[in-house]
């Protein structure tokens, strides 16, 4: 069978076709396997994120907890205080009592 100088074109047309096809296919497949290593990298990450993300928010829950129980405290401690304060000034007026019995009133 011989060929013709359109058929010979033809096949030859298809040939360098079917080539720039093969190059296109491994160039895709090439970039495929970069996209797919890219998706894994971006899911471990993303796996390492949420992992950080839920210790954050239970040590920052643990915080809170702590801060609240403070707040607790002190504020029993600001009773304390006042109770003190209190008992304080009774001594006070006791004491001048007892002076003002002791050495008689004060002279100013």
């Amino acid at each position: 069978m011989t060929q013709t100088p359109d058929n010979a074109l033809t096949l030859e047309g298809v040939a360098d076709d079917l080539e720039t096809v093969k190059s296109v296919m491994f160039t895709l497949a090439r970039q495929y396997e970069r996209i797919d290593r890219t998706l894994d990298r971006t899911a471990t990450q993303q796996e390492v994120n949420t992992q950080a993300i839920a210790q954050l928010s239970e040590t920052s829950t643990q915080q809170w907890q702590v801060m609240q129980q403070m707040l607790v405290e002190i504020r029993e401690i600001q009773s304390e205080i006042r109770e003190m304060q209190a008992e304080v000034r009774g001594l006070q007026v006791e004491n001048r009592r007892i002076l003002e019995r002791v050495f008689g009133p004060e002279e100013e």
